[in-house]
């Protein structure tokens, strides 16, 4: 399950990257980012119901899922977002 996240993480992130490096996000990038952080939330959730996780992991996972669902339900900028799941994801 985990080579999934970090082979899906890395290929969304190469494409958010790779344009648009420097510049500041557009609206096409801020979509882009939005779905990438929506996917990455879907597989995060998939891994809280691994029973090959220690309840303590599982539990830093739900919360951090919980707050990047409801930083994207309140508008926040999507590409911060994303971005911090980013950071997360090489913890997991």
């Amino acid at each position: 399950m985990q080579w999934k996240i970090r082979v899906g993480t890395l290929g969304i992130c190469v494409l958010l990257w790779v344009p648009h490096s420097v510049a500041e996000p557009n609206a096409q990038d801020a979509q882009l980012c939005e779905m990438g952080a929506r996917h990455m939330i879907e597989v995060a959730q998939q891994s809280l119901r691994s029973a090959q996780s220690r309840p303590e992991r599982i539990e830093k996972r739900r919360k951090l899922v919980e707050d990047w669902q409801r930083r994207l339900d309140k508008g926040e900028d999507a590409c911060a977002v994303y971005a911090d799941i980013q950071k997360a994801a090489t913890t997991f």
